[in-house]
């Protein structure tokens, strides 16, 4: 079955929404993300008495409350308001289902429902790379009389040719680095059942190994679309998440391997000569010139992220306190560099100068709480291996997110955004429902 019942009848049409959500979510903003939020909606209508009850849940709506007066003030307020929709629709999804995901088995389909999807959108951007593909396909709910597009979209493909920079896949996202944190997410995820399915089927038969080699075929088609991106960051994490993998279930000789491969390709990128030569044999050039930057020699100084980092912190000591005001950053990097960057490429430095220090606090307090009460949850003794380990896989996927974020801001696209809390959500979720 594609759409798993929930185990409340109470729930169980609002599981199967989400459900649907999911599966739509990467191919279409508007049809995944408003199926989520509605029901997001229908679920505060029917349990808003329960939801504000919980501690985590009254500090991030008074955080909301926070973020609204903030852009009210901001100096760029037609920036600032706009920017609390990437904020405050997503605390009320996260609020929301932590209600709705309560069971280490729902972590599971969720795993299933981000992964599946992911296939489709790795075989678009390879054709993207490798076979010319690109085409823009729009569904509109109405046209205006002039023949103009108007607002209601439903369905927007965009696949530029050779990808979004030149050469980096970024199939139906907008830019390479935005398709490599989704393809982080994913790769975590099927690795995650990959692994689960080796070591949970007993069973000897054709269907165990269908099931090994289908999953271990999306896991190997994730990873390539990854490595395609071109994204320094995505391969960190990935290779990370492949060693905390391995510890868990024991596989003690990954770390080595793993250690070896970070270090050929560190000596490629940095090592003096001759030493340098003798790894650059072995490491293909487009990883040490991607690691050192020596593919991007004539970058102006303007796009580097020491330089955004730096304009960011001196943001942040002009007003400590209250921040810009969201979104702030970006008309305020271009007055003075005349370059235009959406953004700083590192989230808490972003939020400080934009919300300030106190509430940049309370937010990656209230994440690292949740974060904190599913490791401990793992580390409990009385539940079963598999539903240890679903919630590792997804503890382990959200904190992969969170790294990223840390050199880029992917959260402005709704699709990774919602994709976030939701995995945020699943963990709180079945906190409480222990609790």
């Amino acid at each position: 079955m594609l759409f798993q019942p929930h185990p409340d009848p109470n729930l169980r049409r609002h599981w199967y929404v989400t459900q649907l959500g999911l599966v739509l979510l990467p191919f279409s903003t508007l049809l995944g993300g408003v199926t989520l939020l509605i029901n997001s909606f229908v679920l505060w209508a029917r349990y808003a008495n329960q939801l504000v009850q919980n501690l985590v849940n009254q500090v991030l709506l008074m955080l909301g409350v926070w973020m609204i007066i903030i852009a009210l003030f901001a100096q760029y307020k037609g920036y600032s308001l706009p920017g609390l929709f990437n904020f405050l629709p997503f605390f009320i999804v996260f609020v929301a289902h932590s209600r709705l995901i309560e069971f280490p088995g729902q972590l599971r389909r969720m795993a299933w429902l981000m992964v599946l999807p992911s296939i489709a959108i790795a075989v678009v951007g390879l054709g993207q790379l490798f076979w010319d593909w690109h085409f823009h396909l729009k569904l509109l709910t109405v046209e205006n009389p002039n023949g103009a597009d108007s607002d209601g979209v439903i369905l927007d493909w965009l696949v530029h040719q050779g990808g979004r920079p030149e050469g980096r896949m970024s199939s139906l996202f907008y830019y390479a680095t935005v398709l490599a944190s989704y393809f982080v997410m994913t790769f975590t995820l099927s690795l995650g059942l990959w692994v689960e399915t080796l070591f949970t089927r007993r069973d000897r038969g054709w269907q165990r190994w269908l099931s090994i080699l289908g999953l271990g075929a999306i896991v190997a088609l994730d990873g390539v679309a990854l490595f395609l991106t071109n994204s320094r960051n995505a391969w960190g994490i990935a290779l990370a998440a492949c060693v905390l993998y391995a510890v868990y279930v024991g596989w003690r000789w990954v770390l080595g391997v793993a250690t070896w491969v970070v270090v050929a390709v560190l000596e490629a990128a940095y090592a003096p000569p001759p030493l340098r030569d003798w790894f650059r044999a072995i490491v293909p050039r487009m990883i040490w010139a991607r690691i050192n930057d020596e593919l991007f020699l004539d970058r102006p100084i303007a796009s580097l992220r020491t330089t955004q980092w730096k304009f960011a912190w001196s943001m942040i000591q002009q007003r400590p306190l209250t921040g810009w005001g969201l979104r702030n950053f970006t008309p305020m990097y271009e007055a003075a560099m005349n370059y235009y960057i959406g953004h700083p490429h590192n989230l808490p430095l972003m939020l400080a100068a934009e919300m300030g220090i106190p509430a940049t606090l309370v937010f990656y307090s209230l994440i690292g709480w949740v974060m904190f009460k599913g490791v401990m949850w793992v580390r409990e003794s009385q539940h079963s291996w598999n539903d240890h380990y679903a919630m590792f896989s997804i503890v382990l996927t959200f904190a992969a997110c969170s790294v990223f974020s840390l050199f880029d801001v992917p959260i402005f696209d709704a699709r990774i955004n919602l994709m976030g809390w939701l995995l945020l959500a699943g963990i709180w979720g079945v906190v409480l429902r222990k609790k």
